[in-house]
């Protein structure tokens, strides 16, 4: 089915395309922020006296939010390769 004269596969290749650079983003610059020897483990900075900061900042929970739509639109780009 043609939409508009764009296969739906073209439009999903741009729409994940699109989803994987802000991905990448806000990947690299969260990393920028837990810059010391851990931080590209997961570890560092996040770590204080009294433990683990508990919850996700607003950068972390739309990086979340980025990456959930990251795996939907996984699903919904190969269904349409795929037809």
């Amino acid at each position: 089915m043609k939409y508009g004269g764009v296969g739906m596969a073209k439009v999903m290749l741009v729409i994940h395309s699109i989803i994987s650079i802000v991905l990448i983003y806000l990947s690299l610059k969260q990393m920028g922020k837990f810059a010391e020897l851990g931080g590209a483990f997961g570890s560092g900075a996040m770590n204080t006296v009294f433990g683990r900061e508990k919850g996700l900042d607003k950068e972390g929970k739309i990086t979340v939010l980025f990456g959930v739509l990251f795996f939907v639109s996984s699903i919904l780009t190969a269904f349409f390769i795929s037809r």
